[in-house]
């Protein structure tokens, strides 16, 4: 089992994205320096407060005469206030030079600020995609114009993984978490290349075998040789994958070893009470507990629809608008062009669809085509349905009645 790595999978809408937040901030909260922080697990709102704060990078867009005017009206307390604001080495050399404030105060308080800024962000936050690559995770070479020479520049721009590895190597009194959106939709293998043994608990930093890789592009100035990324103990990968995603099934094994599986499955009002019903008539709980079983049995399991679709939903029209605009059409994608699952799913009448509340049959137009046509006419014989966007309160029960 690994105590670093975690992957929240599970059909769309059950709440991975939240529960990933949610292990983030933990783990953060559980850093040697941020131990009293005051973090309320269980309030959501305060989770997305403290992602905010954990994931912001101090800003550096001051100019250099209104740092400077700014200190020469504050106090000497107010200094690492305005520092804060800054990275430039200049300021040190300006403010004593000009015996605006002794050297020892200006350089302890530019000190204090480049530690703050070499900490932040704590959390860091990226989505795999069919085009992303190595280079953009690790580092790569990117292709600039130098505005003076007008010359094309190659330079080393480092990926989001190796930024946070060097990150949480400067300071092991924190703990860094990288979430992975979607980790199943990119090319695992291509986009970690080498950083698969790496990832491992043990060849961690300050694993039982540290272990670390030669970057392929960035080279030690003095020596020329290349530089090495090893993955520090205190940073934490967390990801989310969507198992209806086809691309599942190329999970490579080498991963799968290397992180913990959570499973995230669709919950009822047993173990969700937002899920309430509506005017203590329409059960949503009932509702999405039913479809859901049909699913099962139709298709499988990773088929479910989420409760996250259900939840706040405190009237009919807003009912309406979530099976007309959400649930029908994902119906729809699981079932592409079989509308009797569909209708079974929805507890509605294939053969006499005239009783239906929430789909009806559309007729074909025999009279497209002439008469010699009649033997391609082979979907005259298949129905074919639209939404009715007026059902009522006892076309939703009849779902699970």
């Amino acid at each position: 089992m690994s105590k670093l790595n975690k992957i929240f999978f599970g059909p769309a809408g059950t709440g991975k994205t939240r529960e990933a937040t949610i292990e983030a901030v933990r783990i953060i909260s559980e850093s040697e320096e941020l131990k009293n922080s005051k973090v309320d697990i269980k309030n959501y709102k305060n989770i997305l407060e403290k992602l905010k704060d954990f994931s912001k990078t101090p800003n550096l867009n001051i100019d250099d005469s209104e740092i400077i005017n700014k200190i020469q009206d504050s106090s000497v307390k107010d200094i690492s206030k305005i520092i804060n604001n800054r990275r430039y080495e200049g300021d040190l050399k300006y403010l004593t030079e000009n015996k605006i404030f002794n050297k020892g105060i200006v350089e302890e308080e530019i000190l204090k600020y480049k530690a703050i800024y070499n900490i932040y962000p704590l959390i860091e936050t990226v989505t795999f995609h069919p085009s992303y690559s190595y280079q953009d995770f690790v580092e790569g070479i990117s292709v600039e114009t130098n505005q003076d020479t007008n010359e094309i520049e190659y330079k080393v721009k480092d990926g989001i993984f190796k930024k946070i590895c060097e990150r949480a190597s400067r300071n092991d009194k924190y703990n860094y978490v990288l979430i992975i959106d979607e980790i199943n939709r990119g090319d695992i293998a291509s986009i970690f290349g080498e950083l698969f043994t790496l990832l491992e608990d043990n060849k961690r930093a300050n694993g039982a075998e540290p272990l670390s890789i030669n970057l392929p592009y960035s080279k030690d100035e003095k020596t020329g040789n290349p530089k090495t990324l090893t993955v520090p103990s205190n940073l934490y990968v967390l990801a989310t994958m969507n198992t209806v995603d086809k691309s599942i099934a190329l999970i490579d094994v080498a991963l799968r070893r290397r992180f913990d599986f959570i499973e995230c499955m669709p919950k009822y009002q047993k173990d969700l009470p937002e899920l309430k019903p509506i005017k203590k008539d329409v059960d949503l709980s009932k509702l999405l507990e039913t479809m859901n079983q049909r699913i099962t049995i139709l298709k499988n399991e990773h088929y479910q629809i989420g409760h996250s679709y259900f939840l706040d939903i405190e009237n009919m029209n807003e009912l309406r608008e979530v099976m007309i605009k959400k649930i029908i059409p994902l119906l729809q994608e699981y079932f592409y062009d079989d509308w009797k699952s569909i209708c079974a799913v929805l507890h509605q009448s294939y053969q006499s669809p005239k009783n239906n509340g929430l789909l009806k049959k559309e007729e074909v137009n025999k009279k497209l085509f002439e008469n010699e046509f009649d033997e391609l006419f082979a979907y005259t014989n298949k129905a074919i349905f639209k939404i009715n966007k007026e059902f009522s309160e006892e076309d939703i029960k009849k779902v699970y009645e």
